[in-house]
C-alpha cells in the first residue's frame, strides 16, 4: 500500500478517468522485488561461473567497460531526474511533461536493470572470492567488484529519481491551464 504513485499525465488530461480521458498509473518499485531479482540472478550467475570453472577450467572475464556503461546510464538518469525535480518545483527547466513521464519510466527501468545486472556481476564476484588465489581470479574480483559497486549506484539513483517523479494528490495544479498549455516553468519542445 503506497501513498504515492508515479503518475504519468499528458498535458490537458484530467485526473479522473472517464470517456475520452485517461490516467496511466505506474506503481513504485518495491525493494523486495529488486532484492529477489538481484538474489535470483546472483545465484544463477554464481552457479554458472562455478560450473564453468569446474568443467572447463576457466570462467568468462568481466570487463570494467560494463561498469563504465552503467555509470554513464546513472549520470543520464540523474540529470533527467534533476530536470523533473525542477519541473515539479515550477522552476525554469528544459524538461517537458512528456520528458518527465519518460524519466519516470527510465528511473523504474534503471532500478530493475541495475538489480538484474548487479546480480549477474555479484555471482561472478562470489565465484572469484570462493576460488581466489590465482591472478585471474584476483582480476575477476576487482572487475566484478567494481561493476557491482556501479550497479548499486545505478540502483540507488533509479530509486531516488523514481521518488522525485512520484506525484501525490497535493501536487496537482489547481488552476486550469487549457488543454494545450504547459505547466509553469517548463519549456516548449
Amino acid at each position: 500500500v503506497y501513498k504515492r504513485q508515479l503518475v504519468v499525465r499528458a498535458p490537458g488530461v484530467e485526473r479522473r478517468p472517464g470517456p475520452g480521458r485517461a490516467v496511466v498509473l505506474m506503481h513504485r518499485t518495491r525493494w523486495t522485488t529488486l532484492l529477489a531479482c538481484f538474489l535470483l540472478l546472483a545465484v544463477l550467475s554464481g552457479a554458472g561461473y562455478d560450473l564453468s570453472l569446474r568443467h572447463h577450467g576457466w570462467v568468462p572475464a568481466v570487463s570494467l567497460w560494463g561498469g563504465a556503461a552503467v555509470l554513464v546510464m546513472t549520470l543520464l538518469v540523474l540529470v533527467a531526474g534533476r530536470g523533473v525535480r525542477r519541473l515539479r518545483a515550477h522552476e525554469p527547466t528544459w524538461m517537458t511533461p512528456t520528458g518527465a513521464a519518460m524519466t519516470a519510466l527510465a528511473a523504474q527501468s534503471s532500478s530493475l536493470g541495475a538489480a538484474a545486472l548487479g546480480g549477474l556481476y555479484a555471482g561472478a564476484l562470489v565465484c572469484a572470492l570462493v576460488h581466489r588465489g590465482t591472478p585471474a581470479m584476483t582480476g575477476l574480483t576487482w572487475s566484478a567488484g567494481g561493476c557491482v559497486a556501479a550497479c548499486v549506484l545505478w540502483l540507488g539513483t533509479g530509486l531516488l529519481v523514481e521518488h522525485w517523479c512520484a506525484i501525490d494528490e497535493s501536487d496537482d495544479d489547481t488552476q486550469d491551464h487549457g488543454p494545450h498549455s504547459l505547466p509553469p516553468g517548463s519549456a516548449a519542445a
